[in-house]
Parts: structure tokens; C-alpha cells; sequence
């Protein structure tokens, strides 16, 4: 069962694909039995996706530039419109950076479900999908979740424009899959975060005074979980993953997009160096456990770092995990050599029930956090994305 993706893994999976992920205006992403999500190579940025050609915009339908005929398209197809009334022409300094971070991801999903359906409907190798007719229920979906990403973006980037902001615009992309089943599960995993991190946001609009968009944000919020119950079904799981699903932050969303996904320095626009400026890029955190059960046990992760012993005996690993108040666990078994420092932390899965998606991170400083923004706060190396059931 697919339960966890880890960037080591992922770019493993790179290395043995003849290059099906990018091609003319659309370029792609896809289940080996992978089990955590963490990131690549260097301290804070990712080779992932090395030789492959990346994904750029526009899209064949001029996304994100469109028309009004072609907006109609997109509405149609996503079974709705952009919300139509009365603009909002203000926004506060969190909310800028909110609403930016959201047309941030937006636009990387659009680019995701874009080469998806690509990969898909050309046929590549390991995107077959052997029934015709789940094959058209799967891309019917698919278009659905394309057409309302797209909306998503334009609706963030409408909001940014017209509290006085420049709008988002779109990098250039890789996507670390190789197949239909790896696709699906690292969706799984990135709409998880994204569900925790528009937690993270509606907290924000409602502390700086704009708390008139968060019923906005509900409503994308329960989009992105109808999303994510069809990806969970896809994989033999039940479509809720738990009561209470977890809590993120800004800063592990937008260090999960950079290590994993973006092309470094390919980030026009004053929009996208305001966002650079606003939320920390963390180093690199590989989780390096295969096959993660919910069972207590000791996990070893692994980080990039020029650090003495000393001071990576000083680091703890935290763990978010639902609702619940964040856990920290010491860290032991320290190896270093070139380079890399790879040890050990205790993980309660079984005790605490830690089902769906944990969020890692090494962090300093404190022998407990009462929050996760606490936790972001202290955090050197994240997240390690950890999906169990």
C-alpha cells in the first residue's frame, strides 16, 4: 500500500524513467510502494528532477492569461464559477503573503493535474490504466480537479490584484514520478498539506483583520478534502483519513513546493520575490525509514550540513500529528560523514494514533512546542511528510 513518499525515493524513481514527464506545453508527475516524502539533495533546494525538461506556461488554453470565452470553458468544466461578489479592494501584510503563498501552490497543482492528464491520455509507460471506462471516469475527474485548480489560482491572484498587489506568476516545474499509482499518492500527500496549511491561513486572516475571506478559504478547504477522499479511494483507502486532519504551516508548504518541485531561480516577478522575502525556504530532511506502520518504532532521518556533533546533539525531531499538541523526541545514533548527519528519533505512531499525514521536522531550541507555528518558528531542516493509513 502506498503510504508515504520520500524525496530519495522519488528522485530514484527520476533516474529510471526514460523522461515521459515533459513535453511541449505540457509536461508531467506519477506507485511504487514508497513511504515518506522528504526532500533532496542539497541544504535547502532539491536536484530532484535531474534531465528532465520542465514544465512551463502557458497552457494550450493560454493559462494563466485567459480570455473571457475561455474562463467560461474553464468554469464549466470545474461545475461552477469564481465567486461574483463585491471585491475586497484591501488587504492587510499577512493577508498579502496568504493570498500569495495560495496562488503559489495553486498554480504548481495546475501544473501537476496538467502533465498528469498528459502522461494519462498519451499513453506513457506507467500511466496506463487498463479498464476504458475507469480510465474515463479517472480523467473525467482529473479534468474537473485541472479546470478548479485553475480557478483557485485566478481567484487568489483576482483577490491580490484587487487589494492593490501584483499577481503570481507561474515558475517552471518538475514533478518526481514515474507512474499512475505515484502520481496519485504524492497528490494525496500535497492536497494533506495543503489542508493543513489553509488551517494555518484562515487562523491568519482572521488575526490580521481580514476575516471576511475565510469563509472563502472553507470553502476551497472542503474542495481540496473531496479531492483527496477520490485520491484515497484510488489507492485502496478510506476516503477520510482521520477525525481531525493535520495542522500545517506557511513555511512547510512553501519548503515542500521549493526542495520538491520548483525550478531554482525560475520565479518571475515582484509578487514571487515579495513571497521569497516573507517565508523561510527550510534545509532538507529525508526520512529515511521505509514502509512506516502505525506501530511504535525508531525512525532514521538524514540532513545535509557542515554541523559538529556537538551541535546536531543538540537538535530534537518534532512531529505534528492532527489536532493534537506537537511531540519532540530526542535525537540518537548520530553519524556524520560528507557531509551528511544521519540519526535517530523515537516515533509513538501506535500510542498516539498518529493515522494520515504527520509533518517532521528537526528543530532547536526547545524540549517541547505548545503550537505548530511554534514549531516552524524553531525548525532548521522540513518537513519530512510521514502518511500512514
Amino acid at each position: 500500500m502506498l503510504n508515504t513518499l520520500s524525496s530519495a525515493a522519488l528522485l530514484g524513481a527520476v533516474a529510471v524513467s526514460a523522461n515521459p514527464l515533459a513535453y511541449g506545453p505540457l509536461n508531467g508527475w506519477g506507485g511504487n510502494p514508497l513511504n515518506t516524502w522528504g526532500s533532496g539533495a542539497s541544504s535547502t533546494v532539491s536536484s530532484y528532477g535531474a534531465g528532465q525538461t520542465p514544465f512551463t506556461f502557458p497552457l494550450s488554453n493560454g493559462f494563466p492569461n485567459v480570455s473571457d470565452a475561455t474562463l467560461r470553458g474553464i468554469e464549466v468544466t470545474a461545475q461552477g464559477t469564481l465567486p461574483n461578489g463585491p471585491p475586497v479592494t484591501h488587504l492587510n501584510t499577512t493577508s498579502i503573503t496568504i493570498f500569495e503563498l495560495i496562488a503559489f501552490n495553486e498554480i504548481f497543482e495546475v501544473a501537476f493535474f496538467s502533465s498528469l492528464i498528459n502522461n494519462i491520455t498519451s499513453n506513457y509507460d506507467g500511466y496506463g490504466i487498463g479498464s476504458s471506462v475507469l480510465k474515463d471516469y479517472v480523467l473525467k475527474a482529473l479534468d474537473a480537479v485541472l479546470a478548479q485548480e485553475e480557478l483557485h489560482h485566478l481567484g487568489a491572484n483576482g483577490i491580490l490584484a484587487n487589494g492593490g498587489q501584483d499577481k503570481i506568476q507561474p515558475c517552471e516545474y518538475v514533478f518526481p514520478t514515474a507512474s499512475f499509482d505515484d502520481a496519485i499518492a504524492l497528490a494525496r500527500t500535497f492536497t494533506d498539506l495543503v489542508l493543513g496549511t489553509l488551517q494555518d491561513a484562515q487562523a491568519g486572516l482572521n488575526g490580521d483583520g481580514d476575516g471576511e475571506f475565510i469563509p472563502l478559504l472553507g470553502a476551497v478547504q472542503g474542495q481540496e478534502g473531496e479531492q483527496n477522499g477520490f485520491y484515497r479511494e484510488l489507492m485502496n483507502l478510506i476516503p477520510s483519513a482521520a477525525p481531525f486532519l493535520t495542522r500545517s504551516a506557511a513555511p512547510f508548504a512553501f519548503s515542500a513546493l521549493n526542495q520538491n518541485f520548483v525550478v531554482n531561480g525560475t520565479c518571475p516577478g515582484p509578487a514571487n520575490a515579495l513571497l521569497f522575502k516573507s517565508l523561510p525556504i527550510f534545509g532538507v530532511l529525508n526520512v529515511d525509514t521505509p514502509n512506516i506502520t502505525l506501530a511504535d518504532q525508531t525512525l532514521t532521518f538524514s540532513v545535509k550540513t557542515s554541523s559538529s556533533f556537538g551541535d546536531v546533539a543538540g537538535w530534537s525531531v518534532t512531529y505534528i500529528n492532527q489536532q493534537n499538541v506537537p511531540v519532540t523526541k530526542p535525537i540518537t545514533n548520530i553519524k556524520l560523514a560528507g557531509g551528511v548527519a544521519t540519526f535517530d528519533a523515537f516515533f509513538p505512531a501506535e500510542t498516539l494514533l498518529m493515522n494520515a499525514l504527520t509533518i517532521s521536522a528537526v528543530t532547536h531550541g526547545a524540549s517541547s512546542f505548545a503550537s505548530v507555528s511554534d514549531v516552524a518558528t524553531a525548525t532548521l531542516f522540513g518537513p519530512g511528510l510521514i502518511e500512514i493509513n
